[in-house]
């Protein structure tokens, strides 16, 4: 077996050493003397290169033969062994690299980082897209991170069969989503009753609609407890005000019959609305 296919097997792509200065070019402007950056899974020490050299830096590199070479490329210091047990030196600021492509591994690195980080801290990696490619395994990573993504070039590495993306996770309170289009609105539709599911699918999801159908469900009349009931886990969207928008469209569309009781309105027994959600 070829070093190339060991690597691929391996989940192993070594970031060319331009692509990794670029990387800290764009995303760790702002490094100084006070950060202290770890590469784990280092390899060859691509981006302990291209971290300034008044920066602090660590690698760590499970295999003794390319943390060698990593200390003798680089001129900085390699522990030899694994980045989920070793302890450091000292607080890292910024833990940055381009681990192995394996969603296990990946995650294991994530969680041992929360834990080693500074509160802002950062951890910044070359990632494969699959990664980041449902919705739940997102929205689980930002109950601990704020993160954003930016798209790579599959071929940035030769023999790469799945697209990339370079994420930032920052360690912080915000919870910040950067270049996740409709990530935490499908997690939430997905922890609804697969019924609503279908009936979002199918659309139109408006404030309106649901309110008609509680109505037409409930024999066209009923109290507005009743069609918060009805509601309640039928929401088109996560809106908190969820109840204040099923009261305007009962005020502004539908027929009063009695105090907080509606009914359909007699002449075309259907309701729409295009309020914002």
């Amino acid at each position: 077996m070829t070093e190339a296919s060991r690597q691929q097997a391996l989940g192993q792509f070594p970031t060319p050493a331009w692509a990794a200065a670029a990387l800290v070019r764009s995303h760790l402007p702002d490094l100084d003397r006070q950060d202290f950056v770890v590469e784990p899974s280092c390899g060859p020490g691509r981006f302990l290169q291209a971290i300034p050299g008044h920066i602090p830096v660590l690698g760590v590199e499970l295999d003794t033969e390319l943390a060698e070479q990593a200390r003798l490329l680089t001129g900085r210091p390699v522990i030899a062994g694994d980045f989920l047990e070793v302890e450091l030196p000292e607080t890292p600021t910024v833990i940055v690299g381009n681990p192995p492509f394996k969603t296990a591994l990946i995650e294991a690195f994530l969680e041992r980082a929360h834990d080693l980080l500074v509160n802002e801290g950062r951890v910044c990696f070359v990632l494969p897209a699959f990664f980041l490619q449902t919705a739940r395994r997102v929205m689980r990573y930002s109950e601990q991170w704020s993160m954003a993504q930016e798209m790579l070039p599959r071929n940035l590495y030769d023999g790469l069969k799945h697209p990339l993306c370079f994420t930032t996770f920052r360690k912080d309170r915000r919870r910040l989503m950067v270049g996740f289009g409709l990530y935490a609105e499908l997690a939430y539709l997905q922890g609804l009753s697969r019924d609503v599911q279908q009936a979002m699918r199918d659309g139109p999801a408006t404030w309106g609609a649901l309110v008609t159908e509680a109505l037409e469900a409930m024999g066209g009349e009923a109290s507005l407890r009743a069609i918060y009931e009805y509601a309640a886990e039928r929401r088109p969207t996560p809106n908190p005000a969820w109840r204040e928008q099923i009261r305007k469209v009962c005020q502004t569309k539908a027929r009063r019959t009695g105090r907080g009781r509606y009914a359909l309105q007699e002449r075309s027994r259907n309701l729409t609305l295009d309020l914002a959600s």
